[in-house]
């Protein structure tokens, strides 16, 4: 592969030069080029550089953790794919250095995601597409010298309105738009919603000022009036999908319907055991709840986590047994700062320690400024 000079400015490069010195003992070879760490910069322009380094650090204890380095390798064979279908069809054609990605909203059953899955696994399944799309940008910067982005098309056909909705737009998506906001800063071209109707107007109104500032910066909304024509602003017909084809349009994108779960399959439909020796923990609010254990390598650590409210999670490992700073500690699991609640599917998971250390269950209600928070907790190791 012919790789071109960066069209990256003096004074960009010498910023970069800057942080890539601060963030050299945890960024990996496949993750460190100009333009990954450029993003960075961008999306944290007023920011000092040493607050920029720890929010990136953040990022790479993560892709560490779960080794994203390989994951855009990998196939999308994760039960929840076959609900949350793969999204990229093909340069925007009309925006320079564009990848367009489909996210099919109104079709895509994301409460039954939610009933059926803890927000651990629907991460797990994520993070490949996430991935995907970062490798695609990065195959384009490397081939033409210039920074890429991801347009992002949300269509809403289909969506309906029902009770649930408002929770979930304000829980369990906003979660993971928060997730998108920290962890892939500025892939995201234009969020661009398409054939919206006037309720998830309205609901936009309410949620915009929840989101990320740089996110809301980036939403160009299309309603349900001509929209098809729209769109065309933003990307060529091969890259926008077939399905949405009539008699008037023709696109040539191919994208695989999404399949609803079956209610029988919810957490909340099944039997499930109780679980023994789990802990009833109250964490007040502004504080943290931290268990640590000495593992020794090729020890296990097991958890299983709910809570009755909004909650951070995390588990890390350090060699000293005191830890001044969490966000920046080594990732066992990915930390979420806040994940919505209480929770509909608790999180659980086991892994195989690697290294004799010390090794940290961290529970947060440090965002809430008045509500104690009530956590079932359990924590195995051996």
């Amino acid at each position: 592969m012919t790789v071109l000079e960066n069209d990256i400015s003096p004074e960009d490069l010498k910023k970069i030069k800057e942080l890539r010195e601060l963030v050299k003992d945890d960024i990996s070879p496949y993750y460190d080029t100009d333009f990954n760490i450029l993003r960075w910069l961008q999306g944290h322009n007023t920011l000092p550089l040493a607050e920029i380094a720890r929010k990136m650090k953040f990022h790479l204890n993560l892709r560490a953790a779960w080794n994203l380095d390989e994951l855009h390798k990998k196939e999308r064979n994760h039960p929840i794919h076959k609900h949350w279908k793969y999204g990229i069809t093909g340069p925007s054609g009309h925006m320079e250095n564009v990848i367009v990605n489909i996210e099919q909203c109104g079709k895509t059953d994301y409460t039954g995601m939610m009933e059926t899955y803890s927000i651990l696994e629907v991460m797990r399944a994520r993070m490949v597409d996430l991935e995907q799309m970062l490798a695609h940008v990065m195959e384009m910067e490397a081939k033409i010298g210039k920074q890429a982005w991801i347009l992002y098309v949300m269509d809403i056909t289909g969506l309906q309105y029902n009770k649930k909705l408002y929770d979930l737009v304000t829980g369990s998506m906003k979660s993971l738009a928060d997730f998108m906001a920290d962890h892939y800063v500025e892939m995201i071209k234009y969020f661009v919603p398409v054939c919206v109707p006037s309720f998830a107007t309205a609901l936009y109104v309410v949620v915009r000022p929840l989101l990320p500032e740089k996110t809301r910066e980036k939403v160009r909304l299309i309603g349900e009036t001509n929209w098809r024509d729209d769109v065309l602003q933003y990307a060529v017909h091969s890259s926008l999908p077939s399905i949405w084809n009539n008699e008037d349009h023709t696109f040539g994108g191919f994208i695989e319907l999404p399949v609803s779960y079956p209610t029988d399959g919810y957490y909340s439909a099944k039997n499930h055991s109780v679980i023994k020796n789990a802990q009833t923990i109250n964490v007040p609010y502004g504080k943290i709840h931290v268990v640590t254990k000495f593992i020794k390598q090729g020890g296990t650590l097991k958890w299983w986590v709910r809570g009755n409210r909004n909650f951070g999670f995390g588990v890390f490992y350090s060699d000293e047994e005191q830890v001044s700073d969490f966000f920046i500690a080594k990732q066992v699991s990915p930390c979420f700062p806040c994940m919505p609640g209480p929770t509909l599917v608790p999180m659980e998971d086991e892994v195989i320690v690697k290294k004799d250390a010390y090794y940290h269950i961290w529970v947060s209600n440090e965002k809430s400024w008045w509500r104690s928070l009530e956590v079932q907790l359990l924590v195995e190791s051996k």
